[in-house]
């Protein structure tokens, strides 16, 4: 009796399954339109079959709406077939008119280019047209002899081009041998250059040969050069616009120099700074005026680094003293994860060490060692509390409950040190700028660059750890919440 349920169940569900199958194929059947491709699914559905058990009645009813599927599928690759021969005969007849256009337009082309562009037309309409193949041969022998023809064509049209071209030359070459004389001796020197510009306009749309457009191009070319020397010495006559720019510079970049004395946002002063160096850099001044701004926007840097700098040993004390109080509550954290039975507890009492992590001030590597160590003693803890639970089978979902809420927790926290790890990065690569603008020792840099470094290890393993324990929750979320099944 047991085998008899058995084998019933077994075919049931395989009834099931061929049926989703069919209905599947059957579904994507009606949204494409590649007819082989259609009949390739049903082949599949039709290997499908092989192999499993089915009653009877299953399998006909089955097999029979498989068979009309695939009835109806060849039915249209038929009449596709006689649509292709269709449509291939009146191409062809199509063609071949157009081709013996295309064949007398070439004997007798009124413009080339016009003609050319006509064949290519009809090659491109030819390349995309449907033909049985011995018609298609025999159309492409006719279009390769119009344009045969019309290459014979420009032959003869390139040999008057030539002679046009020496004639249009004798004309103009006077007119831009005079221009470029008059270049060094012009008084309106806007003026000519817009003489130049029409000239050479006029040179590049008049019909020439390739050497004769060059040599006229390259003469305009140097009176183009002549112009644009005078235009430069002109340019740097004028002090005006550049003692302007000075005057207001200056007060800008003082101000600014002030600001790295006082302001607390280090950041904002730097890239106001940097910004003043920006417009600087683009704007018109003598070199002197120039150096002289720099240099004031040079010693607000070094004063920004400086402050920085001390405001870091500043730092550095204080994560000395709060790297020795979080220490003793990591340790008493660990002890208490290794041998207390009181769980909920304990996890409490990690978790508000965790939380003294947030606003603390601490130096990165020790930062990473005792939060490390306060990780192993989750782990630790985890570990008993999964102990316990395979032992009290019963009370899985807590479990469940449990690590979801943790990885959540540890995503939390990882997320708020990565946040501290991007602006320390910031303020690190911020440092490294001024340092390197101040010239200081290259083993300031070289520190600078290692504390970069760790920094950035630093992030990409944080980020690597929250992506883990985001496909950790999605596991547990499986667990806790498995998907309905559907519905027979």
């Amino acid at each position: 009796m047991d085998w008899n349920a058995n084998h019933d169940d077994e075919s049931g569900k395989n009834y099931l399954e061929l049926k989703n199958l069919l209905e599947s194929a059957l579904k994507k059947i009606n949204k494409i339109s590649d007819l082989r491709e259609s009949k390739g699914l049903l082949i599949e559905v039709q290997n499908a079959f092989k192999g499993l058990k089915l009653q009877r009645e299953k399998r006909e009813e089955l097999y029979g709406k498989l068979q009309d599927a695939f009835a109806e599928i060849n039915k249209k690759i038929a009449q596709e077939r006689s649509d292709f021969e269709a449509e291939a005969q009146y191409n062809y007849a199509d063609f071949k008119l157009r081709i013996e256009e295309a064949q007398f337009l070439a004997s007798h082309p009124k413009d080339f280019h016009e003609t050319w562009d006509h064949l290519i037309e009809v090659q491109n309409a030819f390349k995309n047209a449907r033909f049985l193949r011995e018609h298609r041969e025999e159309l492409y022998q006719g279009l390769q002899v119009a344009f045969e023809t019309l290459k014979k064509y420009q032959s003869a049209e390139k040999s008057q081009e030539t002679a046009t071209s020496s004639l249009t030359y004798n004309s103009l070459v006077e007119v831009v041998n005079d221009l470029l004389d008059r270049s060094s001796t012009a008084v309106d020197l806007r003026l000519h250059k817009d003489e130049l510009i029409r000239i050479q306009a006029s040179i590049r749309e008049a019909k020439l040969v390739r050497e004769h457009r060059d040599e006229l191009l390259g003469k305009l070319q140097e009176a183009f050069l002549v112009i644009q020397i005078r235009l430069d010495e002109e340019f740097h006559q004028t002090r005006n616009e550049s003692e302007a720019n000075f005057s207001r510079f200056k007060p800008q970049a003082s101000d600014l120099l002030d600001q790295s004395k006082t302001s607390q946002d280090f950041h904002l002063t730097r890239e106001s700074i940097k910004s003043l160096q920006a417009e600087i850099r683009n704007a018109r001044l003598l070199r002197e005026q120039r150096e002289e701004l720099y240099a004031i926007l040079q010693e607000a840097f070094s004063l920004l680094g400086e402050r920085q700098d001390h405001e870091q040993e500043s730092f550095q004390k204080d994560a000395g003293k709060n790297y020795l109080r979080l220490k003793l509550l990591v340790e008493q954290g660990l002890k208490q994860a290794e041998e207390t039975s009181k769980y909920k507890e304990t996890r409490e009492f990690l978790k508000k060490i965790q939380a003294e992590f947030k606003e603390v001030k601490l130096i990165r590597d020790q930062r990473e060692e005792l939060y490390s160590r306060l990780q192993t003693a989750f782990s630790i803890l985890n570990k008993r509390v999964d102990e316990f639970f395979r032992e009290k089978k019963t009370n899985w979902m807590l479990k469940m409950q449990y690590k979801f809420s943790e990885s959540s927790g540890e995503i939390f926290m990882l997320q708020k040190e990565l946040e501290k790890d991007e602006a320390y990065l910031q303020e690190l690569e911020d440092q490294l700028e001024i340092v390197v603008l101040a010239k200081k020792d290259s083993e300031v840099i070289k520190g600078l660059q290692s504390r970069i470094d760790s920094t950035r290890k630093s992030i990409d393993r944080k980020m690597h750890e929250i992506e883990l324990l985001e496909k950790k929750k999605e596991e547990l979320q499986h667990l806790i919440e498995p998907p309905e099944e559907p519905e027979e």
